[in-house]
């Protein structure tokens, strides 16, 4: 069932959010953006139908979980190294994932 776009989410929902997308930036930092969805599920210690209600594919959840990287300010400012490394990760794979692969020149 959709949510109404209006009404904000229940306190519950919206901690399973929050830990959907802290476990997608630790998860995509440690095993980079193919990690398995169920892997993140487990991380956030929620089921995967959950994870599946709150971003439903894959380019959802990278997004997602960049811009909770960034807004939560751990991206280059945060005082823990950890956190910004993992940041600085998250956003190395991103902009990876965005470059266009160059054309390999044929084998002859």
């Amino acid at each position: 069932m959709a949510r109404d776009a209006g009404r904000p989410l229940r306190a519950d929902a919206q901690r399973n959010r929050y830990k959907i997308l802290a476990a997608a930036v630790r998860v995509f930092t440690e095993e980079g953006l193919d990690a398995h969805f169920e892997r993140i599920a487990r991380e956030a210690g929620v089921g995967t139908g959950t994870l599946y209600r709150n971003v439903p594919t894959r380019e959802a959840l990278i997004e997602a979980a960049y811009m909770f990287a960034a807004l939560s300010g751990i991206a280059l400012t945060s005082a823990r190294p950890e956190q910004r490394e993992q940041a600085e990760r998250l956003l190395d794979l991103t902009l990876d994932g965005l470059r266009p692969t160059p054309p390999q020149a044929p084998d002859i």
